[in-house]
């Protein structure tokens, strides 16, 4: 005897068809680990900064990245599952946040402070044109 049952004469295997398979193991997107970092640097950095220039008030912008965030997850699965192929998520990741942290930064008059780092900074003034002259 071969090992195959006699009584039926065959070997019985599951056989799935692909149909079967997205119910087993349905489509899913995979997020990498660079399209969790880049974006959460910025994340401190806007918690970082919201702690020194506006302390015991609410953090807006760590608010507003992690929204921003949110939102440009979205929107990749949405460009993922629309075009049916990978999609580089810090394409979209990248401009949300940014769109988000800069545009509260303008709304509060703080771009140059946020750009430079300096909380709580003025903007420096503009040099005169007798000191550029020594």
């Amino acid at each position: 005897s071969s090992g195959i049952n006699a009584e039926y004469g065959s070997i019985k295997v599951p056989y799935f068809q692909a149909t079967d398979l997205k119910v087993c193991m349905p489509i899913y997107g995979m997020i990498g680990f660079g399209d969790i970092v880049i974006p959460g640097l910025l994340t401190g950095y806007a918690a970082y900064f919201d702690t020194l220039a506006h302390p015991g008030e609410t953090k807006w912008y760590y608010i507003i990245t992690c929204t921003s965030y949110a939102v440009g997850l979205i929107i990749t699965y949405i460009a993922l599952m629309g075009m049916g192929i990978a999609q580089p998520a810090l394409l979209y990741l990248v401009p949300c946040c940014l769109i988000g942290v800069f545009g509260t930064a303008l709304k509060r008059g703080e771009v140059h402070a946020m750009w430079t780092g300096r909380a709580g900074a003025a903007a420096p003034k503009p040099m005169e044109d007798e000191e550029l002259d020594t």
